[in-house]
């Protein structure tokens, strides 16, 4: 499974609380400033305010610091402190995608999709746990829900292609690198995909187009690969 997917499984789940207190705290994790983040959510704990969201992002820090070890403490006091927090199960699912326990992070999803059947990062990130674990046509079924609960969900499509391309679907996988590249023009990983695919095709003057475009929309690394493959 591609790095890609990996950093957007955690990216995502950030963004699924929205109380505003939280929204610097999301900034500084976006630019890797963690121990920021960490201090003001510690004051949050030590105030009682919101304290379990707090407790929520804390754990979310030390994952995307890839710290399993405390990130697996704050669910553990998530999920006994405050029950009924439906997130601290999409927290668990993420640590043990991490940890690369597919059927088990398949499983803390299945929770928070049975208490909230449209919860679309639920959603999504168990696809990417079934696709990941080799059940690519499952993997497939859900990221297609995904696509009908949200029908501009870039991210949707990108890996919906590359599962796609894995089964040999490949006129598939190509329709959904190009509907993800016009939702979202800086997704250069799907370029760089989709001109693999045209590539392998033997269709080298195709596969040149799109890095051209790639280029056009300001990829550096498209510039070196139309340096090497299309001059």
């Amino acid at each position: 499974m591609r790095a890609l997917f990996f950093y957007t499984l955690v990216l995502i789940s950030l963004f699924s609380k929205g109380q505003t207190i939280f929204s610097n705290v999301r900034e500084c994790m976006l630019v890797g400033a963690f121990k920021t983040s960490l201090t003001q959510l510690d004051s949050c704990i030590a105030k009682n305010y919101l304290k379990d969201s707090a407790v929520y992002y804390k754990g979310m820090v030390y994952l995307k610091m890839n710290n399993l070890k405390e990130a697996n403490v704050n669910c553990s006091t998530l999920i006994k402190t405050y029950p009924k927090f439906n997130d601290a199960h999409f927290l668990q699912g993420l640590i043990y995608y991490s940890e690369k326990k597919y059927e088990t992070s398949i499983s803390e999803f299945d929770i928070v999709i049975s208490k909230a059947p449209n919860h679309l990062n639920a959603i999504y990130n168990r696809a990417l746990a079934l696709g990941a674990g080799g059940n690519y046509n499952k993997c497939i079924e859900g990221l297609n829900k995904c696509i009908s609960l949200k029908p501009m969900y870039c991210q949707a499509y990108t890996s919906r292609a590359y599962y796609n391309e894995l089964i040999g679907e490949h006129a598939k996988a190509i329709k959904d690198y190009e509907t993800s590249i016009n939702l979202d023009p800086k997704n250069f990983d799907a370029y760089f995909d989709l001109a693999r695919i045209y590539r392998n095709q033997k269709e080298n003057a195709k596969s040149c187009e799109i890095i051209a475009k790639a280029i056009v929309s300001g990829s550096q690394m498209a510039e070196e690969i139309n340096q090497m493959f299309c001059k």
